[in-house]
């Protein structure tokens, strides 16, 4: 199959379509009762039950030894990062946590730094510095969220930037479908042994069974495409591309569920996104890896 470069665009955005609706789909959850750590927990395992049956038709080798037990690690702490980000859905808006999570990037690029992958030149501090207004921007106005809200989103790009650091040095050599599938596999057991430690119980309605359905879904949805995006365009542009993500979010949230967005969150986003996008756009020596891995276990 051979797609055009529009096309590729195109199933890029629906990409992003798919990861910024997915607090859409959360908040529905929650309005029915349902913890964040059994919506992870059936989030994975529906994920990684869709994804396996694809994996074995394709034959596509699973990691072993040092590779295999480096993707559960990174499961591990995809279950922290999950946990801080749908549990902050349930103290701030949608769209505030989106942009608050749209931080991971700068701090990858601080983790790049303080390791010596980076060199920490003029333009990188500048972005940095424009990254870090934005934040004091948005984090200045009126928010739609409580402190620990704010603080979950945080910590949730924290713990996503140091899982992207860890897998750029694992994921060379490894299909990005078989990582993927040990990733989510792993995180599904660690969700799972929060929510069952913590006497979760499951849906009890069809609509909560309907929004989490569409959870699992929209991931696998949105990491095809996302795959398919690199192949033809390059991990950097379709890196670029999905900083729609948090705007898809925001928009969702103000259009469906009737949040609100000050003036100082929109514009303090917009000067975030602004330094992700041009972050994104530097010129690497090694390959965008860790980005690739990244967006495939979102």
């Amino acid at each position: 199959m051979t797609l055009s470069r529009r096309a590729a665009i195109a199933l890029v955005l629906l990409s992003a379509l798919g990861f910024g609706s997915m607090a859409l789909f959360a908040k529905v959850a929650y309005a029915s009762g349902l913890s964040p750590s059994m919506l992870l927990t059936l989030r994975f395992v529906l994920a990684a039950a869709m994804l396996a049956p694809w994996v074995w038709l394709k034959r596509v080798p699973l990691p072993r030894g040092r590779a295999l037990a480096g993707f559960a690690l990174m499961g591990a702490l995809y279950t922290a990062q999950s946990q801080s980000y749908f549990t902050a859905l349930m103290h701030a808006s949608s769209g505030l946590v989106g942009l608050l999570l749209y931080v991971y990037p700068v701090l990858v690029t601080l983790l790049a730094v303080a390791l010596g992958r980076e060199a920490l030149d003029r333009r990188t501090v500048a972005l940095l510095a424009l990254a870090l207004a934005g934040m004091t921007v948005m984090l200045g106005g009126d928010l739609q969220g409580t402190p620990l809200g704010i603080a979950l989103g945080l910590a949730a790009a924290g713990i996503y930037a140091v899982y992207i650091t860890i897998g750029g040095g694992i994921t060379r050599g490894t299909d990005p479908l078989a990582a993927t599938l040990v990733v989510m596999a792993s995180a599904a057991l660690g969700n799972g042994a929060i929510a069952f430690a913590g006497g979760a119980a499951l849906p009890a309605d069809a609509t909560t069974w309907l929004a989490v359905l569409a959870i699992a879904m929209a991931s696998l949805v949105a990491i095809a495409c996302f795959l398919v995006g690199i192949q033809y365009i390059g991990a950097s542009q379709t890196s670029i591309i999905s900083t729609l993500e948090p705007v898809i979010t925001l928009c969702l949230g103000i259009g469906l569920l009737g949040e609100t967005a000050s003036a100082g969150q929109l514009a303090g986003g917009v000067m975030v996104l602004a330094a992700v996008v041009m972050l994104a756009r530097k010129p690497a020596p090694q390959t965008d890896s860790p980005r690739e891995c990244a967006q495939a276990a979102t």
